[in-house]
């Protein structure tokens, strides 16, 4: 029975490789094959863990406990924010939820960096995205805006 299986598997395997190997290019690889594939397509990941690097090693050089990883979420949190404020378009539908995932980061990394206790972590954690969240939500909602504006007077 086993060697029934590994023998269709590997019949189906090489009828999968066969295939793509005898055919031939047919052009030479030109710009049109690098169409799509941008350096400027990682950006934004890249400044997360850039940020998240620079945190990390000013957390070893500070004193404390797991000062790095407070000052990983502050700085990875931090340039996520910056740049989901200044790339608007990044991110699609999923930039309000890149914002709330992003402050929450920051006030998670700031809370605990400030009482050195799970509170000011789950504490910095709920104001970041809570705040966020609340921002997201009432930011284009006019009738919101004239409600508070009206409330104010």
């Amino acid at each position: 029975m086993m060697n029934h299986r590994k023998f269709w598997i590997l019949i189906l395997c090489l009828g999968f490789i066969f295939p793509l190997m005898s055919t031939a290019q047919s052009r030479d690889v030109d710009k049109r094959d690098l169409r799509g594939i941008s350096p400027q397509h990682h950006k934004y990941i890249f400044s997360v863990l850039g940020g998240a690097a620079v945190g990390a090693s000013l957390g070893f050089v500070l004193p404390g406990e797991k000062t790095p990883l407070k000052l990983m979420m502050i700085g990875g949190g931090g340039a996520s924010t910056w740049f989901l404020h200044t790339h608007r378009a990044t991110l699609g539908p999923y930039h309000d939820w890149g914002m709330i995932t992003s402050n929450s980061a920051l006030g998670g990394g700031i809370g605990w960096l400030g009482c050195n206790c799970n509170d000011g972590l789950i504490g910095g954690t709920l104001i970041g995205g809570g705040g966020t969240a609340v921002w997201e939500a009432l930011k284009n909602d006019r009738a919101a805006r004239n409600t508070f504006n009206r409330s104010s007077k």
